[in-house]
């Protein structure tokens, strides 16, 4: 349950972070060699272990690499060639391919020492020829397990969908709930209730994703630098620290003043260290919690999960098969998601949306084209949310979700980025 999903995380092969320079400058040698490489990967003509560093294909072994660029392959037809390349540094660079049916825009980080191996790729978006929101949702219709997706115009008044799949099916979406944190939050301090400046201290952790775990306690953090790394980073620490700031009871509240129609699934709300001690608990004790009624959980809360200790925590068990998403998770529909972006917009204050802009979840090429991008995200095994709140060159709003459950198998990441990018290129 790392839930650190954004664009500029989720990468398509690994994690890795890009330097941007105060000005352009021209591609290395090296730079535009590993770029050039990259297309003869996709054709199926260059070996993942030339390419990459060991670190890297630790977390993402060449089986899939190699299934990753199928799926490339298969969305967007045969690759081409480099159809331009925009450095940020010596070593970063976002490089646009032309592929058969799109120009396809990817982030590339080398090492800056020989052999200068592929640090970091991922995928940010693509611009396909002839787009359509029916060919988008068609698309995303096929995907194996469960959807929910919205592309919404947002208004004066309620917002208007455009497209659409299941629009009230609710889904598990991993740490896109963090949205639900971050509205009462918002309410309060608009209310005077507090202040972004507040400090408080460090006195909870939980499992990755994030920074936080691994302070010392009692570290004094302000609350936006506590909202900033639970939006931008999925910080889970960031996260259980502020639910327990804003009061369980008072998050729950805000998700019915939203309009969440899945809010009675999401009482008790979890803090993302119980929902990782339930998840990996016994099967009996997974049990009990499927059959308690929300007074049970919450005593349950209360008993046996009231000392749950991140240490103890199995983190193998988030890498493997999907882990009782059905039943211990955070859900809510592509309409939720909608409805809860449009409350920020409307009454959350200005820092708050400064915050879920500070991580667009989409690359330069999409978000330069806009005029604002806000982003959350969540995901484990089998589930994958990417939610946005953007406003295009004339002003509008929209918001473009998507949600993907595959009790079965882990869902592929690339897939719902390039699918929604689209969608959102669409509304731009």
């Amino acid at each position: 349950m790392t839930g650190k999903l954004t664009l500029a995380v989720l990468a398509w092969m690994g994690i890795f972070a890009i330097a941007t320079p105060a000005a352009a400058q021209e591609p290395s040698t090296e730079l535009l060699a590993r770029a050039e490489q990259v297309i003869a990967l996709v054709q199926g003509r260059a070996n993942p272990a030339e390419m990459f560093t060991p670190e890297f294909l630790a977390q993402v072994p060449q089986t899939q690499v190699r299934a990753v660029t199928g799926q490339l392959v298969a969305q967007y037809g045969a690759p081409r060639r480099v159809a331009g390349i925009e450095p940020q540094s010596a070593t970063a660079a976002t490089v646009h391919y032309d592929f058969e049916r799109a120009i396809v825009h990817m982030q590339i980080v080398i090492q800056p020492q020989a052999p200068h191996h592929i640090a970091g790729l991922l995928v940010t978006g693509a611009d396909m020829s002839g787009d359509s929101f029916t060919a988008v949702l068609a698309e995303l219709r096929a995907l194996p397990g469960q959807t929910s997706v919205a592309i919404a115009r947002l208004g004066d008044g309620a917002p208007e969908l455009i497209a659409s799949i299941e629009p009230d099916r609710p889904l598990a979406i991993g740490s896109a709930f963090k949205l639900f944190i971050l509205a009462e939050l918002s309410r309060q301090i608009v209310a005077g209730q507090r202040h972004w400046n507040d400090v408080v201290v460090l006195d909870r952790r939980s499992i990755p994703s994030g920074l936080l775990q691994s302070w010392p306690s009692g570290s004094p953090l302000t609350v936006h630098t506590l909202a900033a790394l639970m939006i931008s980073q999925s910080d889970n620490t960031a996260s259980d620290v502020l639910l327990h700031l804003a009061g369980r009871e008072n998050v729950e509240r805000m998700m019915t003043t939203i309009g969440v129609q899945a809010a009675g699934r999401n009482r008790p709300i979890l803090s993302t260290l119980e929902l990782s001690a339930i998840k990996t608990a016994s099967d009996a004790a997974v049990a009990a919690w499927r059959t308690a009624d929300e007074a049970g959980r919450r005593r349950l809360l209360g008993s046996d999960y009231a000392s749950a200790d991140a240490t103890r925590i199995d983190l193998a068990r988030f890498t493997g098969a999907p882990l009782h998403i059905d039943s211990v998770e955070w859900f809510a529909s592509a309409a939720d998601l909608v409805r809860t972006m449009d409350w920020l917009r409307r009454n959350g204050d200005e820092t708050a949306r400064a915050i879920l802009a500070i991580n667009p979840g989409l690359g330069s090429p999409l978000t330069g084209s806009l005029d604002y991008v806000g982003y959350k995200g969540g995901s484990e095994p089998g589930v994958l949310n990417l939610t946005w709140l953007v406003r295009n060159r004339a002003g509008t709003w929209h918001v473009v979700t998507g949600s993907w459950n595959n009790p079965a198998a882990p869902v592929q990441e690339a897939q719902l980025i390039g699918l929604l990018s689209r969608a959102i290129q669409l509304v731009r």
